[in-house]
């Protein structure tokens, strides 16, 4: 697909589109997409005529191919879409590229996305390789069972099992810092930890909870979530803030994305999009995270 310069069609269409209605170009203005200068990420995303996303693709709730219809659904790809809108015109002007926990520094360090959207919280080790904005959400760390399961019931039951994590999460930190003698399966995907939990190759599965409770969605009465609440390196309640990577050092698109957030917490839209995501399993009155970063 042929691209078109967004500077030249954007407000153009806007025009049209109010004539079209019978309103007029002066009145239409205000809701063109904006265009911002052509040496910023935003100006070359722009330019380009589409957005790069880096996503998971196997995280029910936040980004899962849909087997069926073959499309990206979630948390992270609807905010992706958003983004897309709001710089380009059109939530389709979207490209997403598959990453994982362990690569999605090197991604955004290499330019082979704009943007990371990706279960994505900050850690020691990942601010000094990329930036972050947000967070756009925040979850507790918790353990997955099988149903059956009665010998994990708090943390120091962790001491001993068989544990799975994802390579490069902050459960591979956290897992061993509270129960050291838990024995630890690294796995690049959270579909290796699930089938390994379902064959009974590991003992349970340590995440953020609102990932575990994707998976739970995807395997009703089949697995249970265990209260054990992991203190982070400072000792205090580890929580994954989950946030938008962006490359180091790129301040205006730093800035972007948090106005962005921020701007989806007041109009609503971040509620919609919880609520037809995480909601449909954990509903409530919940409301968007506090910008931290």
């Amino acid at each position: 697909m042929k691209f078109i310069k967004p500077s030249r069609i954007f407000p153009c269409l806007a025009v049209a589109a109010a004539l079209a209605l019978g309103g007029s170009a002066g009145a239409f203005a205000a809701s063109a997409v904006k265009q911002y200068p052509p040496d910023t990420t935003m100006g070359k995303i722009q330019k380009r005529g589409k957005l790069i996303v880096g996503v998971k693709v196997d995280f029910p709730l936040f980004g899962l191919r849909n087997p069926v219809t073959g499309k990206l659904e979630g948390m992270d790809i609807q905010l992706a879409h958003g983004i897309a809108k709001d710089l380009t015109g059109s939530p389709d002007n979207i490209e997403f590229v598959e990453v994982n926990s362990g690569n999605r520094e090197v991604f955004l360090q290499q330019h082979k996305v704009d943007i990371v959207i990706a279960t994505y919280p900050p850690n020691a080790k990942r601010v000094k390789a990329v930036d972050f904005a947000g967070p756009y959400l925040m979850s507790p760390i918790g353990t997955m069972v099988n149903k059956d399961n009665t010998s994990i019931k708090q943390v120091s039951d962790l001491n001993g099992k068989n544990i799975c994590v994802t390579k490069g999460s902050g459960s591979e930190t956290y897992v061993p810092l509270n129960a050291p003698k838990a024995k630890l399966t690294v796995f690049s995907s959270m579909t290796q930890c699930m089938e390994a939990l379902a064959q009974r190759r590991v003992d349970g599965v340590t995440t953020t909870q609102s990932i575990l409770l994707g998976q739970m969605s995807q395997n009703p009465g089949k697995f249970k979530l265990v209260p054990t609440e992991l203190l982070n390196t400072t000792g205090k309640k580890a929580s994954d803030n989950d946030s938008i990577g962006l490359p180091k050092g790129d301040k205006a698109l730093h800035d972007y994305l948090d106005s962005y957030l921020k701007k989806i917490a007041a109009n609503g839209e971040w509620k919609k999009i919880y609520d037809s995501t995480l909601g449909t399993v954990m509903p409530g009155n919940v409301s968007p995270p506090p910008i931290l970063y």
